[in-house]
């Protein structure tokens, strides 16, 4: 069964605007996050669940909003910093027309500090 013309019009345009160098660094940050966000809800879930169960005291309702809370902290910040990250790098190409090494090094010093340099109690687990 073929999809109808509208959405065959609308992913021939989708794709078009994605194949397009020119947003290539703008869609690298954004999907950086949604990886970031994805990665860490998955890394997170299951060790929030296990130290939880292990080691925290409360009932089910505490131990339950304990873990989705450091769950979303976790996955939040990983989003950020990705974001971050991802952004300043491809600033700092675009400034100076050629990517290095020390980009890097400064976009995740930066970023680090931004989004983990709180001292909280997700930061100082």
């Amino acid at each position: 069964m073929a999809a109808p013309p509208q959405l065959q019009a609308l992913l021939l345009a989708v794709n078009a605007l994605l194949r397009k160098r020119r947003y290539h660094a703008a869609l690298a940050v954004l999907k950086g996050f949604r990886n970031g966000a994805v990665y860490g809800a998955k890394i997170r879930a299951p060790h929030a669940l296990v130290m939880t169960f292990l080691f925290r005291n409360g009932s089910l309702r505490e131990k339950l909003r304990a873990i989705l809370q450091a769950t979303y902290t976790h996955s939040r910040n990983l989003a950020c910093f990705v974001f971050t990250y991802k952004g300043l790098c491809a600033l700092q190409a675009h400034m100076q027309g050629k990517t290095s090494q020390v980009h890097s090094f400064l976009a995740a010093c930066i970023g680090g500090i931004l989004v983990f340099g709180d001292n909280n109690s997700i930061n100082s687990q």
